[in-house]
């Protein structure tokens, strides 16, 4: 069993921990703290390229814009 003890701050220190991660914390009824690592999720990166219409610069996405899915999420929109 291992301890490790917080400092003034309030600062523990996980040896197995590394830099960036990200843990969500779990106060248990007989007083336990329980950590759990936070996995992130996959950054999306949607294909788009510049290309110059008319004069100017626009972005021409990679995939087809659904308008009717538009519609739908501004429904929703205050």
């Amino acid at each position: 069993m291992m301890t490790t003890k917080a400092d003034h701050r309030k600062r523990v220190v996980l040896p197995q921990a590394r830099p960036g991660q990200v843990f969500s914390v779990q106060s248990n009824a007989d007083g336990s703290v329980t950590l759990a690592v936070v996995q992130p999720a996959a950054p999306v990166n949607p294909k788009c390229r510049l290309a110059k219409e008319g004069g100017f610069t626009v972005v021409v996405p990679g995939q087809p814009i659904n308008e009717q899915a538009i519609k739908q999420l501004l429904v929703d929109f205050p």
